[in-house]
């Protein structure tokens, strides 16, 4: 696997202590388990434990542990806005993933690079919502296309789509009531999966205090900025400050040596789905709330949701280059104070 981390092992007393991670490297060519995202975690942690905070803000429905990676420029200085990320939501979507580790590595190992973007914001970063589901699609070929989480939702079936699973809207449009329904259950009620209630903890701590600004998830694909409203067909009062940025960041992905074709949009604009963490997000207080849906084709190539390891660098690093401008607008707009 292209994740590598040095160990350094430590006699102490006549004893081996417990090794130390040290050094991570991550390689835009691969597809990281749940245990490789954690040891790559834990590798910045140790490794740059002035800016780098981890947090354990939950467990899966298969005792799977949810963290999340704080970031900042070291200086101590309390209350600065957040930007939270996340990805992951449907197990299959493995580029979202990976997107989100790329986003870790360019704020954190290329701080020299990217550090006008920490002076006065924290980012803090879920690279992993469902990390049962995940697991599960990379166990079996018949699995791969698996979207849900892992709980069971009756009826002998399994799994509940932790996108139709927020309160806002919940079960209108593009959500089903079939606990069998192979993609879009949305759970007996808003709130029924330990992943979403991870979230919407999270989300409330950040809106309680002011500080959540922007609210970015990651899902694949469609090559897609979208932002609220997706459970009705309304428009949301600042939709000109969402589309403004979201297409600062289209404008720079523009500029790149083989740009995808995004457009910015509301989620509502295809069809209606209720129960989405986007629209919560917005709906509890982040002023700019977006769902990024990464491109499923380049050029001539359809990949949907698994594009070839050979592009997986391409499509983060040209990702980055518009989450970079989108923050830096966010920034603008949003001041901490």
């Amino acid at each position: 696997m292209g994740l590598s981390i040095f160990v350094i092992t430590v006699f102490l007393g006549g004893a081996f202590a417990v090794p130390a991670l040290v050094g991570p490297f991550y390689q835009t060519n691969d597809y990281y388990t749940y245990e490789e995202i954690g040891d790559y975690l834990d590798g910045l942690a140790w490794s740059y434990s002035n800016r780098v905070v981890l947090k354990e803000i939950g467990v899966s429905y298969e005792n799977r542990t949810l963290r999340t990676i704080t970031i900042s420029n070291g200086d101590g200085r309390p209350g600065k806005n957040v930007i939270f990320i996340d990805a992951g939501f449907h197990a299959r979507e493995w580029l979202a993933h990976t997107t989100a580790l790329n986003i870790i590595n360019e704020l954190v190992v290329n701080y020299d690079k990217n550090k006008d973007l920490l002076d006065d914001y924290e980012w803090i970063i879920l690279p992993l919502v469902n990390p049962d589901g995940y697991t599960y699609s990379r166990s079996d070929i018949e699995r791969i296309d698996w979207r849900k989480n892992r709980k069971p939702s009756g009826n002998g079936c399994i799994g509940t789509d932790l996108n139709r699973n927020f309160e806002v809207g919940w079960g209108a449009g593009d959500a089903s009531d079939d606990p069998c329904n192979f993609q879009l259950y949305r759970g007996e009620a808003p709130f029924t999966e330990p992943e979403s209630q991870t979230i919407q903890r999270v989300l409330l701590e950040l809106t309680a205090n002011n500080r959540g600004k922007l609210y970015l998830s990651i899902h694949s694909y469609g090559a897609e900025i979208l932002y609220p409203w997706s459970y009705a067909k309304e428009t949301i009062k600042n939709y000109k400050e969402h589309l403004e940025i979201a297409e600062k960041a289209i404008q720079a992905i523009s500029k790149t040596s083989r740009p995808s074709k995004y457009v910015a949009r509301p989620g509502n604009a295809m069809y209606v789905a209720g129960g989405s963490s986007m629209d919560y997000a917005y709906k509890v207080g982040f002023p700019l709330s977006f769902v990024w849906e990464l491109p499923g084709i380049r050029g001539n190539e359809e990949f949907k949701f698994y594009p070839p390891k050979y592009l997986i660098r391409e499509l983060v690093r040209e990702t980055w280059v518009g989450v970079r401008a989108m923050a830096k607008n966010v920034i603008k707009y949003y001041p901490t104070s």
